[in-house]
């Protein structure tokens, strides 16, 4: 992540500029809610009902006073959980929401099958009748599959420079979840649905001026890639900014990808009316997006996690932990920079036939093309330094025969299954190059100079 510049000080002309922009905006949206407030009276006179325009000039007044009333509470978690629920209430409550889509009544998580989980998401949409809970804890964690998902608010009460970033960051790691697809052929009219969530940052206020709101997400967005971006951000009592170029901007997934030169685009809100325009953009979202029911047998075991990517053991849990002799059991793990090292490696390594590597290393020809070709399947051996074989996937290991004790030659590697590879990582690399981990208690010990104990 790149350093982020340090804030500078305000010039007396610039302080000056912003303060009469600011003063406009005040003028400007006291003159033009004046106009619709006497329209709206007008047509009141003659009909109960005349558009949507009015509810949500009330919606959002309402809105803003619970805001209020919400900052009597003392715990500033109980202030964030009332504050979702306000802007739940007026979604859901009201009857805006169509019955088709669902909204979580509390914080959850949503994972993927590739074993990663998002940071905790405050109003998360979902398909109510093919969703799962894949795991709940009474009415206070639960854990939703990417794949029913269609994106996420997260709520902010008055948005300072660091709860943009922790919203934004939040808004991430859901857009980071990758989904597996479960459907068959899918045959088009018009434009194709997204396949990734959505995500939006809402804050009832701030104080933040609006070019240093726009400056703020515009650094957010040039330090991450940009299908990580966040569809659009809204505060309620200054308006709302969407990604763009020049002459666009832009709130779907797709269009958001194909931005070339960032220029961020703001709308103040000026006639009070920016929760509708939240709404007419969560709709369209929602609408833009595609969903599927979860394949809940991929998520029975979940593969183990290291940065970006994930992997598993061939051999499964019983190779995920080794045993200390003296601290007992611990997780054998690839950090994210090692798995990196050997997928790299790997890409470029000759897949061979599993049983062919195993019989060159026992000494064979390796020419037994009809066992091969019985049981098929391709490894690829983290070999970086050209060793034989037979020195890397082979160990003596010692039995009782008759009474005594002999060595007999036994595999000595690792099977994962990583980025659509089966990669074997033989133990003597494990050891020198420090691919997976011993006891990490015993790492400790002997970083601080102690006799290390022995891990098995």
């Amino acid at each position: 992540m790149r350093k982020r510049p340090a804030q500078k000080r305000l010039t007396k002309a610039e302080k000056k500029e912003r303060a009469d922009f600011a003063e406009r905006e005040d003028r400007s949206r006291k003159m033009l809610k004046d106009q619709i407030g006497r329209a709206i009276a007008l047509r009141s006179k003659e009909r109960e009902f005349h558009g949507l325009a009015r509810e949500f000039l009330f919606y959002q007044e309402d809105m803003l006073r619970e805001y209020v009333r919400a900052k009597d509470a003392k715990h500033p978690r109980d202030i964030g959980l009332a504050r979702e629920e306000i802007v739940r209430k007026f979604l859901v409550d009201t009857g805006l929401l169509p019955a088709r889509y669902a909204a979580s009544d509390r914080s959850v998580r949503v994972a993927s099958t590739t074993g990663h989980v998002s940071g905790e998401l405050d109003i998360l949409f979902y398909d109510p009748l093919d969703s799962v809970s894949l795991m709940r804890r009474e009415n206070a964690f639960q854990v939703l599959p990417v794949e029913s998902t269609y994106g996420t608010i997260q709520v902010k009460s008055k948005a300072t420079r660091q709860d943009i970033r922790d919203g934004l960051e939040n808004i991430a790691s859901y857009k980071r979840l990758r989904r597996i697809s479960t459907g068959g052929w899918t045959v088009f009219s018009g434009r194709p649905k997204s396949k990734q969530g959505f995500g939006i940052l809402f804050a009832f206020d701030t104080d933040l001026d609006w070019i240093d709101l726009l400056n703020e997400i515009k650094a957010f967005a040039q330090d991450k890639p940009k299908h990580l971006w966040c569809n659009a951000i809204f505060v309620l009592t200054k308006g709302f900014v969407l990604h763009g170029t020049e002459h666009r901007a832009a709130f779907l997934n797709d269009d958001i990808c194909a931005i070339t030169e960032l220029q961020m685009h703001g709308r103040p809100d000026r006639t009070g009316l920016c929760f509708y325009d939240l709404y007419s953009l969560l709709l369209d979202l929602l609408k833009n997006t595609d969903v599927q029911p979860p394949p809940v047998e991929s998520y029975f075991q979940l593969p183990l996690v290291a940065g970006e990517h994930s992997y598993k053991y061939s051999m499964g849990q019983f190779a995920e932990f080794g045993t200390c002799k003296i601290h007992g059991d611990f997780p054998r793990k690839l950090t994210e920079e090692k798995l990196v090292e050997v997928i790299e490696w790997c890409k470029a390594a000759e897949p061979i036939n599993w049983i062919k590597a195993t019989d060159i290393a026992y000494g064979k020809a390796g020419d037994n093309t009809e066992a091969y070709e019985r049981q098929p399947g391709d490894v690829r051996i983290y070999n970086p330094d050209a060793l034989p074989f037979s020195d890397i996937l082979l160990m003596d290991s010692p039995i009782m025969r008759d009474g005594q004790q002999v060595n007999i030659k036994s595999l000595a590697f690792d099977s994962i299954e990583t980025t659509g590879m089966n990669i074997w990582i033989p133990y003597v690399y494990e050891v020198t190059r420090g691919i997976i981990n011993s006891c990490p208690k015993c790492e400790k010990t002997k970083r601080q100079g102690s006799t290390p104990t022995v891990a098995s």
